[in-house]
């Protein structure tokens, strides 16, 4: 069960036994988020693959779970970032899925700018939007989060559209863990 963090990129072909989740989703302003739905897919599915954008450090709750060896590649963050998101969501090899959780911006500790929240999750879930309209649906991803996330409308209205049925959304991470094991596990 390990959780793979940036920037050290591992090529995964997880099993049906040990499915790839990567969690997407507002990092900076958004809470740690990505710790819990963590626990809400290993209490699940213990030996499941994590990829986390998360930045955490080695003082982390979660460390012990850590891809090791444990370092940071110089290459730029997107770059890991694709990688895993093509693994657990297109790639047809891999058991997977991508949970995108759309949580409004931290009331305590918001983003500090200079660019707008969520700008990174947007232009990845429109990615993901672009590529279920070119491939037929053929996507592995769940969407969950807060009904309140500015433009979410648009964003399932979208997902719907490419889809071709009314996307879900799921409000709670036991919903959204147990429909992305269900994706991962078809």
């Amino acid at each position: 069960m390990p959780i793979y963090l940036p920037k050290q990129v591992v090529t995964l072909y997880p099993t049906i036994d040990s499915p790839l989740f990567f969690l997407a989703g507002p990092i900076r302003g958004g809470g740690d988020w990505q710790s819990e739905l963590a626990d809400h897919i290993l209490n699940r599915e213990p030996s499941a693959n994590i990829a986390c954008p998360s930045r955490w450090d080695s003082r982390h709750r979660l460390a012990p779970n850590f891809h090791q060896p444990f370092s940071r590649a110089t290459n730029r963050q997107v770059i890991w970032e694709r990688h895993y998101l093509k693994q657990a969501g297109l790639e047809p090899k891999v058991r997977g899925c991508v949970i995108f959780w759309l949580d409004c911006e931290s009331v305590t500790d918001p983003h500090p700018g200079p660019e707008p929240y969520a700008m990174d999750t947007r232009r990845e879930i429109g990615k993901f939007t672009a590529y279920a309209e070119m491939l037929n649906g053929a996507v592995r991803m769940v969407v969950g989060g807060s009904p309140d996330f500015y433009g979410l409308d648009v964003i399932l209205f979208e997902l719907s559209q490419a889809f071709g049925y009314k996307f879900p959304f799921y409000k709670t991470m036991d919903e959204v863990a147990d429909h992305a094991l269900q994706i991962a596990r078809r």
